[in-house]
């Protein structure tokens, strides 16, 4: 029976969880002549494929003034769909700086919440069934939420360092995001270039 509804790649190879994905990544390295990437598809099964993932380290991306316009004005629904890609590793890295930007922190997290309590509600829903199709299920479920549990601690770990700028290092992230709205990078303004290193722990 076919599980992969929807799956915009239905005639690829399909695997349950991600370290099944990465051994035969391994596996067939050497016939394919480089090391293939899994990643997990929209039908929640993992693929792999021969392209670079857009987001590898989202932990690593360190957001400047101006990341955060690309929701500027945007739904609630956008930013939870933005959040979803960036857990399935399918976003793009403007999306993922978007995401991690200060301004719009409160709602990644509150999207990686509403994230967090569907998954909860849908294994909640499946505990009773037993089928191998449900247990197959429950592990990319598993893993997915896994993810997710990553995103939250991450977004509360750059809400606090926000939290944390000084008064003044608050002026001068202000005075950065109103050159980057004008089209002008935080350098071009001589009051920023001074503290603008240490607004790095914002990001």
């Amino acid at each position: 029976m076919n599980t992969r509804n929807g799956c915009p790649k239905p005639n690829v190879s399909a695997f349950a969880t991600e370290q099944a994905a990465g051994y035969t990544a391994k596996r067939v390295q050497i016939p394919v002549g480089k090391l293939l990437t899994p990643y997990l598809c929209l039908c929640g099964w993992w693929h792999l494929t021969g392209s670079p993932r857009t987001v590898q380290r989202p932990a690593g991306l360190a957001p400047r003034p101006g990341d955060g316009l690309l929701f500027k004005d945007a739904s609630y629904e956008l930013v939870v769909e933005a959040a979803l890609k960036d857990v399935r590793g399918s976003g793009t890295r403007a999306e993922a700086l978007a995401l991690r930007h200060p301004h719009n922190l409160t709602p990644w997290r509150r999207a990686l919440k509403d994230l967090w309590c569907d998954v909860e509600q849908q294994l909640a829903a499946r505990a009773d069934d037993t089928s191998e199709q449900a247990r197959q299920w429950r592990a990319r479920a598993h893993v997915y939420r896994s993810v997710i549990a990553e995103r939250r601690n991450e977004a509360q770990l750059r809400i606090r360092r926000a939290a944390s700028l000084s008064p003044e290092q608050r002026y001068q992230w202000r005075c950065a995001e109103d050159a980057a709205s004008q089209g002008r990078t935080p350098e071009d303004l001589a009051e920023v270039v001074e503290l603008f290193a240490p607004l790095a722990v914002a990001a």
